[in-house]
């Protein structure tokens, strides 16, 4: 079982971490995972929506204690044609409540051409003022053999952007446009699937007319940020506040 790395500290899948010496806050930013596109209606060739993007949420100090192991839970990636909705990623401390970081996941719009709904600020768990709601998937269309709905992009200290609508037989672009944040799959052309979200948390794009594959959502994320009072001297160096080398 591994310390945290180096202080940023990125967490892409789900694992359990020992807190170095010296460490006793962490600052965590969770964004939540991606949902999956929609595989559309299944009827008269129609269209998918796409899965909307995972939602972003930061607590500036979580109390832990050091040289403890804790899990950091990443939401984690919905396959392509799963149809399943983006999970949560989070991680909780040792102060309940106040203590715990939730970035919620999107949700997918199963076997609708509307697109699902981004991770919510409600189901997400932050400091006031740093929770964002991931962005909307884009809507595919009643009309038969048109393109799908474009996957909505993760929040990142913003508020993610909605994937956009098909235009005719050409499917819908992926939210896109905040550094940090992933992008949403292109909704699928007519007869193509939808493509795939983008890590961290983006949102499938919807199956075009014809297919009834929708792309998948991404794996969300968390970002790990610590500082340590410890300094020790070691075969004649030092090392330095922050450093693991003890």
């Amino acid at each position: 079982m591994a310390d945290l790395g180096t202080s940023p500290f990125t967490i892409s899948a789900t694992a359990t971490y020992t807190i170095p010496l010296g460490v006793t806050s962490l600052q965590v930013e969770c964004i939540g995972g991606g949902a999956a596109g929609s595989n559309g209606p299944g009827v008269a060739k129609r269209s998918g929506g796409g899965g909307g993007g995972g939602a972003y949420a930061k607590r500036a100090a979580i109390r832990v204690i050091p040289n403890k192991s804790y899990a950091f839970t990443v939401g984690v990636t919905r396959a392509a044609a799963s149809q399943l909705s983006g999970a949560p990623t989070t991680f909780s401390g040792e102060d309940g409540t106040t203590g715990t970081c939730t970035g919620a996941g999107g949700t997918c719009p199963t076997n609708l051409v509307t697109g699902g709904a981004g991770g919510t600020v409600v189901a997400s768990v932050g400091d006031v003022g740093n929770i964002f709601a991931g962005g909307n998937g884009g809507n595919g269309t009643t009309t038969s053999d048109q393109g799908g709905g474009g996957g909505g992009e993760a929040a990142y200290k913003a508020t993610g952007n909605n994937g956009q609508p098909n235009s005719g037989t050409t499917g819908g672009a992926g939210g896109t446009g905040i550094t940090g944040a992933g992008d949403g799959g292109k909704g699928g052309n007519n007869t193509e699937a939808g493509g795939d979200g983008v890590a961290p948390g983006g949102g499938g794009g919807g199956a075009g007319g014809n297919n009834n594959t929708g792309g998948a959502g991404a794996a969300g994320q968390i970002i790990v940020t610590y500082t340590t009072n410890v300094t020790r001297s070691y075969g004649g160096g030092v090392a330095v506040p922050g450093s693991m080398s003890f």
